[in-house]
């Protein structure tokens, strides 16, 4: 045993023995978490998806059958509006309902490598999933 000059105390030297047991169970721990996170958030890509199918559907029928006014159900209460207003309603749902599907594609993303990582497997980077657009919006990206 050592002592600081400084401050008077012990210092231990010696080194913890490495516990193989403890980094194998905190490895399937975070396996066993980011599964059910996948898998959850895999579940929540769907919904969204047929969320978004949905408020298409129904600006279809708007579009198609000349409805006005039109009843929208606003989850508490019915509300009676012009067709411009309901679509405009439906564009901005919808608009929404895209920008947590991509928030949540992120997330799947972010931990499907980090999944990888653990099962030390190439990682999506080296996939090439990295990869980005050639066109967005009909322009040329950098």
């Amino acid at each position: 045993m050592i002592t600081n000059l400084t401050t008077g105390m012990a210092m231990n030297k010696t080194k913890t023995p490495h516990d193989h047991e403890k980094e194998v169970r905190d490895r399937t721990t975070e396996i066993i978490y980011l599964s059910t996170k996948l898998n959850h958030a895999k579940e929540t890509c769907v919904n969204l998806d047929k969320e978004r199918q949905r408020l298409r559907e129904v600006g279809r029928r708007i579009r198609e059958k000349d409805i006005d006014p039109v009843w929208i159900y606003n989850g508490t209460c019915f509300l009676q509006t012009s067709q411009s207003s309901s679509l405009n309603i439906l564009e901005k749902d919808m608009k929404t309902v895209e920008e947590v599907r991509e928030q949540v594609g992120n997330v799947i993303k972010q931990d499907t490598d980090t999944f990888l990582r653990l099962h030390k497997q190439r990682n999506l980077v080296d996939r090439g999933f990295d990869l980005k657009p050639v066109l967005k919006n009909g322009k040329i990206t950098d």
